[in-house]
């Protein structure tokens, strides 16, 4: 076997470790969960700070700065439990690719606001720069892990299946 075919084969052999899958939920699902409530506590600023990138209509922008909290909240909560990990995954990818594209056009236009990553609580406010592009970037890279290595360590999902499973067996045996 070539060195090449062993390094690939060791690397999947880790990147599908059930230890690493469940750090990466607790991490990723950690971060949606502190970004949502910061950005509720503060939501007013964070609305004013989503129309600053000027990306969208003012409709949209607003109907976006609103819902995001909650579905970030949503997310962390699904991830930590590990509760509809891949629809879970999928949707927090969908979601940090909208981050990527928001900072991406806005370092292009050269705005220079704050990113309002996690809102009035992130203590001191994280600059719209590369590095914080560079942290969605590695945000994606667990949204994906999680989706194509679902671990289900410490996951309540197949717990909750099988739990009803066994509920759908006794109603039909009744």
């Amino acid at each position: 076997m070539s060195r090449v075919h062993t390094y690939i084969s060791r690397s999947g052999q880790i990147l599908s470790h059930p230890y690493l899958t469940l750090a990466t939920r607790l991490a990723l699902g950690g971060i949606f969960l502190f970004a949502g409530v910061a950005k509720l506590a503060g939501l007013a600023e964070f609305v004013n700070l989503v129309e600053e990138y000027r990306i969208l209509p003012d409709t949209l922008t607003q109907t976006f700065a609103f819902l995001l909290p909650g579905v970030e909240i949503a997310l962390g909560l699904l991830l930590v439990l590990g509760i509809f990990l891949r629809s879970s995954a999928a949707v927090s990818i969908l979601v940090i690719i909208s981050f990527v594209v928001a900072k991406s056009f806005a370092l292009y236009k050269g705005l220079e606001i704050p990113c309002g990553c996690f809102g009035p609580l992130g203590g001191i406010p994280l600059q719209l720069s590369s590095v914080s592009l560079a942290l969605d970037v590695v945000l994606l890279a667990m949204g994906f892990q999680i989706l194509f290595h679902r671990g289900e360590l410490l996951a309540l999902g197949p717990w909750l299946r099988q739990k009803a499973a066994e509920t759908a067996e006794e109603e039909l045996a009744e």
